[in-house]
């Protein structure tokens, strides 16, 4: 009994730090156990990312990461019972071509409606900055000056209704010397290319993510020309993915901007379709880069990396 109750009021301690913005005692623990003399660090680096890591004048100090999950609000569609509704974001009306107006010739004869699913957007925006924060807090624990190769792994839950999971994973490293920094910057390059970057006369800034979300509620005439034989461009559907993408990248090219760098590099795009109630389709578009800011007017002068590769 006496370890059960230890163990409950440990969990209600980490909940208690988790709300203050603190990380959970494990957590903390094993950080603790990282900074102690002599203690053996951990990485996901490979080799030649090591290798090429201290080249570029930084070691690892062990591997960190960050973790939330964010029940998703309810949204309601753009067109409902109680007749058209307000989303906050843009919308795009697809009248019926018919000639017949909403939903008084019968459910045969409906508008389509395009429209941006804010509430979507600001949960996935919020659980990318629960998580960072948590891996920027325990690589300023380690006393890091950044975090290289982070991995954005994100999932929606089963058996939990609009639930996302969002964890970021990558390895802290230092410059011996180096000044302490009370934001550590985060990497999604991998070691080489960080060390690339570094000799090329650029630093990376942070992680940039633009989400873009549309929900493509389909009117009459798209579910027509998605019955069609024939070869036929559906524009309902064409436009909403296509809204989907300058959303994200404007939003990418935003935090670009707020975070005063000169650009982002090794931008990936992830397209991702979801089956809603009622025949609709919520369109989504992630796109994740590493900003960066020069530092050198020229490349860095350096000597050849000899590496060779194990198997």
């Amino acid at each position: 009994m006496a370890d059960q109750h230890a163990a409950e009021q440990r969990q209600l301690e980490s909940i208690a730090a988790l709300e203050r913005g603190e990380l959970p005692l494990a957590a903390r623990d094993r950080i603790e156990q990282l900074r102690e003399a002599g203690a053996a660090w951990t990485s996901d680096l490979s080799v030649a990312e090591l290798a090429a890591v201290r080249h570029a004048g930084f070691e690892p100090v062990g591997m960190v990461m960050g973790s939330s999950v964010y029940r998703i609000a309810a949204q309601w569609g753009y067109s409902t019972v109680f007749g058209l509704g307000a989303t906050g974001g843009a919308v795009q009306t697809y009248p019926c071509p018919h000639g017949y107006g909403y939903y008084r010739a019968g459910p045969d004869h409906r508008y389509g409606y395009n429209w941006e699913h804010t509430m979507y957007e600001q949960g996935v925006v919020d659980a990318r900055d629960a998580a960072l924060a948590r891996i920027t807090e325990e690589a300023r624990d380690l006393g890091a000056h950044g975090v290289v190769g982070v991995r954005l792994l994100r999932r929606h839950l089963e058996g939990v209704g609009n639930a996302l999971e969002f964890t970021v994973i990558g390895t802290a490293i230092r410059r011996a010397g180096g000044p302490h920094l009370d934001r550590p910057f985060m990497s999604h390059l991998d070691g080489v290319a960080f060390s690339k970057l570094i000799h090329g006369g650029y630093v990376p800034v942070s992680l940039v993510v633009g989400i873009g979300a549309v929900e493509i509620d389909p009117g009459c005439g798209t579910e027509w020309l998605l019955r069609s034989w024939n070869n036929v461009r559906v524009e309902q559907v064409s436009d909403g993915i296509e809204a989907a993408r300058l959303l994200g990248i404007s939003r990418l090219e935003a935090e670009i901007g707020a975070g005063d760098a000169d650009g982002a590099v090794g931008v990936d795009v992830d397209f991702a379709t979801h089956e809603v109630s009622n025949g609709a389709l919520l369109v989504e578009l992630l796109s994740v880069g590493t900003a960066v800011r020069r530092y050198a007017k020229d490349p860095l002068d350096e000597e050849p990396l000899p590496i060779m590769r194990l198997h």
